[in-house]
């Protein structure tokens, strides 16, 4: 009996284009980081080899729906938890999985989430092999104040070992992940890992602020006000710090977390933005076709349980209304440094919907929050630094 995935109503047509991006996720991690909200497990008494074979079954299944099978997937993002703590053999297992249910396009960027402490040469060399060319590590900090404080469980030596062995084997696209905000960080600090940042000159680089998640150890100890963090002004300090000395060492600023060298934007994160189509594999991944997007259920062990007995693993299933749709384009847009397009806005959702919200828009841009450029509306650097605020007003 066939896994009853279809509960999701995909259209049974094939797309008129190749189908821009794949996600995969993996749900596995060494140890737990006290700000992560996301879906993982701990790697110790792990089920890699069963949820290895339960992602067989999800492959196979995804890749028998003509939406999908047919497609040239020009992106892919392997993401977690951390993907880089499973060993070579299950690495080595993962990627023959994907290459045996899935077709690539010639040039496809294809990314792997990787933290330094799980890295050894071995394993950069194969993922190399199955096609790899952009690494995506997990550094956040180049200071020992804040590594303890955010809880990781690698060294700044590491780190800094970690993306030199990515060079040494071919690497030539390395993202860098770094936070601000941490408990007891200071702007000497958040200066400190910036210039580590720079002299190590990665391709891309993706800039987060601190959020505390309710049920986190972070967002307990913020509960009972344990944590010392960065005032609001601070925060955003350390935010515009970063957009000006990357921006000054030759980084384009194209979203609002995110910087490239030229040619090194990274094009899985376009395709989300630009409201492209895409699958997600795994527990907790969502998928979007045409306007329909499908989740599979967020936790491992439900997870298996419904590969296992050949039950659907669907857990959201939706249409995006006309409201949620004018929405996410006004979010999406707006968090690229090009901006929202009006007139493909208006084409989409008509004049008037535009015209709605232009008291609105009128409002933000004489507070000095957003600013016209052709036809494009975009945020400016104040707004940029309070993003989800601006859009809330516009929606």
């Amino acid at each position: 009996m066939e896994l009853s995935f279809l509960s999701a109503h995909l259209p049974t047509c094939p797309p008129a284009h190749p189908m821009p991006a794949l996600y995969l996720h993996i749900p596995f991690c060494a140890h737990a980081c006290p700000y992560c909200d996301f879906s993982f497990e701990l790697l110790k008494g792990g089920q890699v080899k069963r949820y290895l074979d339960a992602l067989d079954i999800e492959m196979a299944q995804r890749a028998k729906e003509t939406i999908w099978g047919s497609a040239l997937f020009t992106t892919v993002f392997i993401g977690g938890g951390t993907p880089t703590a499973l060993s070579r053999d299950q690495l080595d297992k993962l990627f023959s999985l994907l290459h045996n249910h899935f077709r690539m396009a010639p040039a496809v960027e294809m990314t792997v989430e990787a933290n330094p402490e799980t890295l050894t040469r071995s394993k950069l060399t194969l993922l190399r092999s199955f096609g790899v060319n952009r690494l995506s590590l997990g550094v956040q900090a180049f200071t020992s104040v804040s590594l303890a404080r955010l809880g990781r469980h690698h060294t700044m030596n590491q780190g800094l070992r970690a993306f030199e062995w990515a060079r040494q084997v071919g690497f030539e696209n390395i993202n860098i992940d770094l936070m601000f905000g941490a408990p007891d960080q200071t702007m000497v600090d958040w200066d400190e890992t910036l210039s580590r940042t720079i002299d190590l000159t990665p391709d891309h680089v993706s800039t987060y602020g601190l959020t505390i998640e309710p049920g986190t150890p972070f967002g307990h100890q913020a509960e009972i006000d344990a944590l010392d963090l960065p005032d609001e002004d601070l925060h955003i300090d350390m935010y515009n710090r970063a957009l000006d000395r990357l921006i000054s060492a030759g980084y384009q600023h194209y979203e609002v977390s995110n910087l490239a060298r030229p040619g090194a934007v990274c094009q899985h994160n376009l395709a989300y933005w630009n409201g492209a189509d895409y699958l997600g594999l795994g527990p907790s991944a969502h998928s979007h076709i045409e306007g329909h997007r499908f989740a599979n259920v967020r936790d491992l062990k439900p997870y298996l349980e419904r590969i296992e007995t050949r039950a659907s693993i669907v857990d959201l299933d939706e249409t995006l209304s006309v409201d949620e749709r004018m929405h996410e384009f006004i979010l999406l847009g707006l968090r690229q440094a090009t901006g929202m397009d009006v007139q493909a806005f208006q084409h989409q959702f008509g004049h008037e919907a535009f015209q709605a919200r232009r008291p609105s828009i009128d409002t933000l841009t004489e507070s000095g929050f957003l600013e016209q450029n052709g036809t494009h509306l975009r945020l400016t650097r104040r707004g940029l630094a309070v993003v989800d605020s601006v859009c809330e007003r516009l929606m």
